[in-house]
């Protein structure tokens, strides 16, 4: 009986989690829709993001690692690229940051 109200709980909380992602993207895409000159900032990122993955998914190699590691790891060649990318990705973030905050103190020193 404890295992059936935890198999329930746990479905509902499945449901909730869906129909409140449904819900952010519907305004969100409304939002955006209806006030385009206000979201034109968040905009330009995501489309920065999206080029961003697309370079780091380019570039990411798909035969760094051996056949033996793949089977030990149960993986694909495919998810090493995605594992790849994600790295890329990251090392794309951290040095746009590390430049935002180099650029900020600069622009900042010289006022």
């Amino acid at each position: 009986m404890e295992n059936i109200l935890i198999n329930i709980g746990i479905y509902v909380t499945y449901v909730l989690i869906f129909v409140s992602l449904l819900a952010l993207l519907f305004f969100s895409l409304k939002f955006i829709l209806t006030n385009i000159k206000k979201s034109k900032a968040a905009l330009i990122g995501v489309v920065a993001l999206v080029i961003i993955f697309a370079i780091s998914y380019l570039i990411s190699p798909v035969d760094d690692v051996r056949a033996e590691i793949w089977e030990k790891t149960a993986t694909d060649p495919g998810l090493s690229k995605m594992i790849g990318s994600g790295l890329y990705i990251t090392y794309f973030c951290f040095i746009g940051v590390i430049g935002v905050t180099i650029y900020a103190a600069i622009s900042k020193f010289v006022k």
